[in-house]
């Protein structure tokens, strides 16, 4: 309980939102289209189902700019660090996102916004308001031997493979049967 103070006090408002198994959606920044808070932290994982990757767009993106994205910044990652953004389109400081589309390795994707103890005027009377992000599911194409070594789950279909939206199925030639595994293929024995 003193560690919650402490980050409270220290940091401002703390959130962390389980994004729904959903194909499609959008992630806001806090009061976004106002201006974003100060001292905030929010986090959001996005987990769509399995045989799905996520794709995720900035459709607007106006945070402080600062070297190394160090005050205020949103940092997007799946199981490795995918990068930490802020600025405004155009800025020389900073590292915008600009239309760069997001695509996750797995069915995860998680992104952290934080903001410092001022949100600045940036030239106006209004701050800087924060973001909007577009996320979908995308179908990943199991069969594509570079898909398939990324997973590391399953073992390639011996002969065949076949892809469909979520998922894949295997087959086998003529002459083999697919055996009890979904995707190892056996000669059938002739009597």
């Amino acid at each position: 309980v003193p560690f919650l103070l402490w980050a409270f006090l220290f940091f401002g408002v703390i959130s962390s939102s389980p994004v729904p198994g959903r194909l499609f959606g959008e992630i806001r920044s806090p009061s976004y289209p106002n201006p974003y808070p100060n001292n905030n932290v929010s986090t959001w994982d996005i987990h769509i189902p399995e045989g799905y990757v996520v794709k995720l767009t900035f459709r607007y993106f106006d945070l402080e700019p600062s070297e190394s994205c160090f005050y205020d910044y949103v940092k997007v990652s799946d199981k490795k660090d995918l990068g930490r953004y802020c600025g405004q389109l155009g800025s020389t400081m900073g590292n915008h996102p600009g239309r760069k589309e997001f695509v996750s390795t797995g069915n995860r994707m998680h992104l952290v916004f934080h903001s410092d103890f001022s949100n600045e005027d940036n030239g106006t009377v209004i701050p800087y308001r924060g973001f909007l992000a577009y996320y979908q599911a995308v179908d990943l194409d199991e069969c594509d031997p570079k898909n398939a070594a990324e997973k590391d789950e399953r073992p390639q279909c011996q002969h065949f493979c076949h892809n469909y939206v979520g998922g894949y199925f295997c087959s086998c030639r003529t002459g083999y049967q697919l055996q009890s595994d979904h995707h190892s293929c056996k000669g059938k024995l002739k009597l």
